[in-house]
């Protein structure tokens, strides 16, 4: 019972169940798992008390606790609820973007020996970057024994975090406390009259805080505040509150005018007010101010922290801020900021104050406030817009400061544009694109960027001709531009104008800046894949990696986006160890250069990667960080860039109705604009379909005559294979087998290794179709060993799969037996868990086709799990205990059921029996 104030003097009661609940949770946190726990309530409920008690079992059992809270008068202070909880994390400053911060601190939490704990309080008044970070850890959980308490008001939840612990599963926890009852208020004060305890009770409305503030008042006060309470019409917890807040109010507003402004002066400092900066916010002498904090302190209005003043509750600390009036509240924040500035205060604090207290004319305040903004652009941009519109709005138009004007309203809209508001930051470029704006040429850069996001490929276009013409007299300009032209070409899949903008911005820019050449190069190679032309693709991504080796971390900065498409291009060429650097790299740059812009699209083309290198759940949980940046960014087109390369590795993982289902979403949404990624989505789109239910709907689009394919021999192989795929399951062999034979004719002509392999699978599939059993089994294991040389891990084992197919259909079970065990091991590996189901679904038809005993043919994690099941663990233990995933566990389990023929965990400890 109670919270932060009540805690002091009322024991605990009415929470036992919460207790005994949450001393469950964490003994299953030590025992390897993750775990959250959501506790909710009204204002005062005693949701604060419930967190001390899981921070008592947390530490008693050995984790290490950090704690945090936000503030209401703090919300746009950017992960202010981290920020003492994790100094050693550099949660503050401009080191770091968001990203690199929700990284960093999930990685602090796995790497704390035995368990950690993160309990967060009031978390309905964090800022956006806090609620960001929390959701982050809930949808991203560490790899470690891990708990996450957070607290927030039932009626101001912070949604997303909501949302994202309903979906955690059986991980979370949800605690709404209720009430006091009226045998927990008499267990609670057994010493006072049954008539005034009543009279409590139906004030304090069994609210723990209000009955701590209400204890004081005389009886005839508390009378009149239940008549209030006691009208026809029902009283909302909103007005209630109001109630109770009036009444503290009166409590404050009885002290010694002295007293009310220390009171005034730290409710606008805010928590941990050191008594220095206290005495000089309210303008009075120090030694005053201490007497002044003892005596609300002695009130219980405060208490003391070390040399630290806080207040109990958020709700003393709101009646005293309200009490103080706005116009003193405005004098005392530029107190407080000018006390921080002379003591070299934390920036983030200083503008806090300064964004509350600043007058229009005042340059100091404005350039405090431009510096405070640029410097959290990519941790808060929410926080940056407010600080630098804040600025723009007190810069004077004859100071000193007034030629900075373009300048920052240049920032501003690129911290509009990294905070979603797109169409925001459009219109403040607009101003700068006109003629005679000394900041016009970066305008119309950021311009392209934020056109891109927004899918206007038009519009980007339109901008860097405009530029073009003021460019042309300057080389190295008008270089620059021909390679976002390059770049806008290439994404609208106009293989000759990128390859020809490309080609005479390293012409135009020769020597001078390899940077900008080398994103020439790589454009220059990702057209020339497009238009078929493998050898110079492969010669002009050479020159750009040449390049790129001679030119420094920060001469790239500007350009790390462009890496993207080289990487893509040798990913396309067969180069995955030289994309693999040249990602690295680019992440790298990245982090150095506190840019997220750039990072959900490297992320997507790093996800593609990833599937092409068989690592499933690595691009699945790339393609959804690229995802959430997208959101967090407002950029629907980089949101349906990742949602496009999440297709295929989800099919692997999950089967085709995740994939299709994950596909209907892209189609209902923003479906990318650029015709580039539109393609790779609808092509895994059709792959999906050739292994779902009804091959039909792909095939129709592989096959679609008004659809006009690219030259790109890549891209046309998988066609030509999923066509192949899908006519041999329609029966139509001979059709089939042109369509393998035009792939592997292809692959050939390009000198491709690895779309070789592909055919030859294709080819494979449909000669085991059409009963060519040596055949089929020729090619397939032709085809793994090409897929084992190019580093294609899930081919490999598809092939291995399709090998063991032939074999058992040919009568020679040692082989297949073999091919099986290597394909199921393969995907496993991968964390293909579908691919591995279908596997064990043919080798448990041909088993029984030979009269072999189901439980032979239990892979080995298969009889692992199914041993550990017998030993009675649960799912979750199962999965701890295997390093496993409670879903990959769940996944395996559905197959070993029907393997053995049993339906339950009892008949299935029965089939087994006991372990010896």
């Amino acid at each position: 019972m109670g919270d932060k104030e009540t805690s002091r003097v009322l024991p605990l009661v009415g929470r036992q169940d919460c207790v005994e609940i949450l001393a469950g949770v964490v003994h299953r946190v030590r025992q390897g798992r993750f775990a959250v726990v959501e506790v909710s309530g009204e204002p005062g409920i005693g949701k604060s008390r419930v967190l001390a008690e899981a921070v008592r079992l947390a530490r008693d059992a050995g984790l290490v606790v950090h704690v945090g809270r936000a503030t209401q008068f703090e919300r746009e202070v950017p992960l202010a609820t981290f920020r003492d909880s994790f100094r050693q994390v550099r949660i503050g400053g401009s080191d770091v973007d968001r990203f690199g911060v929700y990284s960093a601190v999930r990685r602090h939490l796995e790497c704390v020996a035995g368990g950690a704990a993160l309990v967060l309080d009031d978390l309905q008044w964090a800022d956006q970057a806090s609620v960001e970070l929390v959701e982050f850890l809930i949808r991203h959980p560490p790899e470690a024994p891990v708990l996450v308490v957070v607290a927030f008001r039932g009626s101001r939840p912070p949604v997303r975090v909501v949302d994202a612990i309903t979906r955690a599963g059986e991980g979370a926890t949800r605690l709404h406390l209720d009430p006091l009852t009226a045998a927990d208020v008499r267990e609670l004060l057994p010493s006072v009259g049954a008539d005034r305890r009543d009279l409590l009770m139906r004030a304090c409305r069994g609210n723990p805080l209000y009955l701590q503030a209400l204890i004081r008042l005389t009886d005839a006060r508390l009378a009149d505040l239940v008549r209030e309470s006691d009208g026809d019409e029902p009283v909302s917890v909103d007005e209630f509150t109001r109630r109770i807040l009036r009444t503290i109010i009166v409590d404050v507003a009885a002290l010694d005018e002295q007293v009310q402004r220390v009171a005034y002066a730290a409710a606008v400092v805010g928590d941990h007010a050191a008594i220095g900066l206290v005495a000089h916010v309210a303008d009075l002498p120090e030694s005053t101010v201490v007497k002044a904090l003892d005596q609300l302190c002695w009130a219980g209005l405060g208490d003391m922290d070390g040399a630290w003043f806080c207040y109990p509750h958020p709700l003393i600390r709101a009646a005293a801020h309200e009490l103080a009036g706005p116009a003193w509240r405005s004098q005392a924040h530029a107190r407080a900021a000018r006390y921080l500035r002379e003591h070299d205060g934390p920036l983030h604090l200083v503008a806090h104050h300064v964004a509350r207290s600043a007058q229009y004319g005042d340059d100091l305040a404005a350039s405090t406030l431009v510096q405070a903004g640029r410097s959290v652009v990519c941790q808060a941009p929410g926080t940056a817009v407010r600080w630098l519109g804040t600025a723009l709005r007190v810069l004077s138009t004859t100071g000193p400061m007034r030629e900075q004007r373009p300048m920052v309203m240049l920032q501003y809209a690129r911290a509009l544009g990294l905070s979603g508001d797109l169409s925001r930051s459009w219109e403040v470029l607009q101003e700068l694109l006109c003629d005679g704006s000394p900041v016009r040429a970066e305008a119309a850069a950021f311009g392209m960027v934020i056109a891109r996001f927004l899918g206007d490929l038009d519009t980007a276009s339109a901008l860097v001709h405009a530029e073009l013409p003021r460019a042309q007299q300057d080389p190295a300009a008008e270089g620059k531009l021909r390679v976002q032209l390059a770049a806008l070409a290439a994404l609208g899949e106009q293989a000759a104008e990128a390859m020809d903008h490309a080609r005479r911005a390293v012409d135009l820019l020769g020597g001078r800046r390899p940077a900008l050449a080398s994103a020439a190069r790589s454009l220059e190679a990702w057209g020339a894949v497009y238009a078929g032309h493998i050898a110079r693709a492969r010669t002009a991504a050479r020159d750009a990696a040449r390049l790129l080796n001679t030119v420094s971390d920060v001469t790239l900065r500007p350009h790390v986006e462009l890496l993207g498409p080289l990487a893509w291009a040798e990913m396309r060429l067969g180069d995955l160890t030289a994309a693999t650097e040249h990602l690295e790299r680019a992440h790298a740059v990245v982090e150095q250069a506190r840019h997220s812009s750039a990072l959900p699209y490297l992320m997507v083309v790093h996800a593609a990667l990833e599937t092409r290198l068989g690592r499933v759940d690595s691009a699945l949980r790339l393609a959804e960080q690229a995802g959430l940046l997208a959101d967090q960014m407002g950029s629907l087109e980089m949101r349906a860039m990742a949602d496009a390369v999440r297709i295929r590795p989800l099919l692997w993982t999950s089967g085709p109705a995740a994939a299709l289902a994950a596909a209907d979403v892209l189609a209902s949404g923003a479906r990318p604009r650029s015709r580039t990624w539109w393609r790779i989505g609808q092509l895994n789109l059709a792959i999906a379909h050739t292994v779902a239910a009804d091959v039909r709907p792909g095939l129709t689009f592989l096959t679609d005559p008004d659809v006009a394919w690219p030259a790109d021999p890549t891209t046309e192989v998988i066609r030509q294979v999923a066509i192949a795929k899908a006519l041999a399951r329609t029966d139509a062999v001979a059709e089939a087998w042109r369509a393998a034979a035009t792939a592997e004719a292809v692959a050939a002509a390009a000198c491709l290794d690895y779309e070789r392999g592909l055919s030859w699978y294709a080819k494979a599939f449909v000669a085991a179709r059409a009963g060519s059993l040596d055949q089929a089994t020729t090619l397939a294991t032709q085809a793994a060993t090409v897929f084992a040389a190019t580093k294609a891990p899930v081919e490999e084992a598809q092939a291995h799969h399709l090998a063991g197919v032939t074999h058992a259909r040919r009568g020679d079970h040692g082989r297949a037996e073999e091919s099986f065990t290597r394909a199921t091991t393969g995907h496993l590996a991968c964390g293909a868990h579908w691919l591995a189901s279908t596997v064990d679904l043919d080798r448990q038809r041909y088993a029984r086709a030979t009269g072999e005993t189901p439980a032979g043919v239990l892979t080995r994690r298969e009889r692992e799990i199914a041993d550990l099941v017998v030993t009675g663990l649960s799912n979750q233990e199962i999965a701890t205990r295997l390093f496993l995933s409670r879903r990959t566990v769940e996944s395996h389990l559905s197959h070993i059921f029907p393997k053995l023929n049993v339906r339950t965990r009892s008949a299935l400890v029965h089939r087994l029996g006991k372990p010896a």
